[in-house]
């Protein structure tokens, strides 16, 4: 009884330490509304001149609250910074935005245009709504995780730092991504990781 009184007031405390709601934006890229997942920490707002980090979740729906539970904890004891955390709801369209051509390997229609969406659309609304700092991040797991990996494809990437997360990767994928981190000329961090269960390759 004492472990399950002491894990729910640790929980509460955590909680305050960030504000999550749901939000919608409609993406003329998409021509539909997208749901996304806000986690904003509590002490917005209470310094004018803060700003804060942004990582992008793709597959939000279920990516979305294991990522902020950590986070938070994490920013509960100081030893991570506070972000905002903007989860994208992919629960009906995941194989959709994250589709590529077979020829060229990369996005094609709708996934092009999630690309477009993400670049475009949703990091300049988050930008009007909330002060966050140049760093950005971007996470994702299996197909997302290989989407993700698009962004670094361009001259100036729109995100810092990259958690791919059990990816499927895209034909070429494993020597394209090695070889535009020679070519790109800002501090990119990088975190793939797999598991015994994952595909070989």
């Amino acid at each position: 009884m004492k472990k399950i009184l002491l894990f729910s007031i640790l929980f509460a405390s955590i909680s305050c330490f960030s504000q999550t709601k749901k939000d919608s934006i409609y993406s003329k890229k998409l021509n539909a509304y997208r749901e996304i997942s806000l986690s904003i920490p509590s002490s917005f707002g209470k310094d004018a001149k803060k700003t804060y980090p942004v990582l992008v979740v793709l597959d939000g729906d279920y990516l979305f609250d294991p990522i902020n539970g950590a986070l938070t904890y994490g920013a509960y004891w100081d030893d991570l910074p506070e972000m905002i955390i903007v989860g994208i709801n992919q629960s009906e369209t995941r194989f959709e935005d994250c589709s590529f051509d077979d020829q060229t390997a990369l996005p094609e229609g709708d996934s092009a245009s999630f690309f477009e969406f993400i670049g475009g659309e949703l990091l300049p609304y988050i930008e009007k709504k909330y002060p966050i700092s140049p760093f950005k991040m971007i996470a994702g797991h299996d197909i997302t995780a290989n989407f993700l990996n698009f962004f670094l494809y361009k001259d100036d990437p729109i995100f810092n730092a990259y958690i791919s997360l059990s990816p499927e990767l895209s034909p070429g994928m494993d020597v394209n991504i090695p070889s535009r981190f020679g070519n790109i000329t800002k501090p990119i961090f990088y975190y793939h990781c797999t598991a015994d269960g994952d595909v070989k390759k």
